[in-house]
């Protein structure tokens, strides 16, 4: 065997390794604490607008919708925090570089379905209007299931088959959400960013 054959082999096998480790290195805690995080914000949001239904956000007064808004942007900043935090801790236990390709990889899949999802919400809420905005409001909660459980999927592809489970099981739930309940927003979101990441 000559010997860039060798290094060829060598630099695939590293490749195949890569891969599965992927998966070992996305810890259970961070999404037990991440799903955690979301159940808190669905209680408090449910006391901010009592109902489970987004669109009852329009009666709120606008320092309320901001205080919302803020919710949600805190709890989603903090769980991507502890994820890397743990993450990058688990990698340096094992002897691997935390922001590796696997790393990567998963950054690279899940970037631009989270992007389509903030511009999808950006335009529902700066186009709504008194008569839209409701609607519009009960839109978001399953566009942000279906394009994260996208997102979850294609990073799933390099890896084992749980997390192509968890991105089929938020894109059905999304679909469903959003053709039949998307008055129970607040309930989706539980089970979806709440509940399945916790028992995933």
């Amino acid at each position: 065997m000559k010997q860039d054959e060798a290094l060829q082999r060598i630099e695939e096998i590293q490749r195949i390794a890569e891969r599965t480790t992927l998966y070992t290195l996305l810890p259970g805690l961070a999404a037990i604490i991440g799903g955690s995080l979301v159940i808190v914000g669905c209680a408090m949001s449910y006391i901010m607008i009592e109902s489970f239904d987004f669109g009852c956000l329009i009666q709120l007064p606008i320092k309320d919708q901001i205080i919302f808004l803020v919710l949600w942007m805190v709890i989603g900043i903090a769980a991507i925090a502890v994820e890397v935090i743990l993450t990058a801790r688990d990698a340096k236990k094992q002897g691997i570089a935390p922001f590796g390709r696997p790393g990567k990889l998963s950054a690279y899949s899940l970037t631009p379905s989270v992007f389509v999802a903030v511009i999808i919400t950006l335009k529902l809420i700066f186009d709504a209007d008194m008569e839209t905005a409701s609607q519009n409001f009960r839109y978001l909660a399953p566009i942000w299931m279906m394009c994260y459980g996208t997102g979850v999927y294609a990073a799933g592809l390099f890896s084992v088959r749980l997390p192509r489970l968890l991105g089929l099981a938020f894109i059905m739930l999304g679909s469903v959400s959003l053709v039949f309940f998307d008055r129970y927003a607040l309930v989706l979101v539980y089970l979806s960013f709440g509940i399945f990441h916790i028992i995933f």
